[in-house]
């Protein structure tokens, strides 16, 4: 075991407490209860736990690939898209439905970005699996949005 396998590992577990943040926040918009404070607590741990080991691999043995900056950006904006998302929720200046689109949306792209670590393509292949998971998100998310409008 070497220092390299330690931060594989650390940072796999970073990306399933994405997930596991990512389930509980779509679980609380379909059923309504808080989740904020959870978030608040767990959102850090999960990135420093992508970012501080992922970093390192990229360092000592991939550099800067682009399936590797495709990664980073992608993670940048899921974190920066969800605090914007809860923020503008918790403050009564975003719908439930707008909330469930953009949680949608970053599931998408945080499945790209495991596709992404998984495959390595190139990076014109890498942006665009962030593309289309983003858009199947968005697809789904208005799927969604029409049958709420409907019922």
């Amino acid at each position: 075991m070497d220092l390299y396998s330690i931060a594989l590992f650390q940072h796999i577990v970073g990306a399933l407490l994405v997930f596991v943040l990512l389930t509980i926040e779509g679980l609380a918009l379909r059923f309504g209860f808080p989740y904020a404070q959870l978030n608040r607590i767990l959102g850090p741990v999960a990135a420093l736990l992508v970012l501080v080991p992922g970093l390192y691999m990229m360092k000592v043995q991939w550099g800067w690939t682009g399936w590797v900056v495709t990664g980073l950006v992608a993670y940048v904006l899921i974190a920066a898209i969800g605090a914007y998302t809860g923020i503008r929720l918790m403050g009564g200046r975003m719908d439930a439905r707008a909330a469930i689109i953009s949680w949608l949306v970053r599931v998408g792209v945080a499945l790209a970005v495991v596709f992404d670590m998984s495959v390595k393509p190139n990076a014109v292949a890498s942006v665009l699996a962030v593309v289309v998971g983003a858009a199947l998100g968005l697809a789904g998310g208005m799927v969604v949005r029409r049958r709420a409008v409907q019922a």
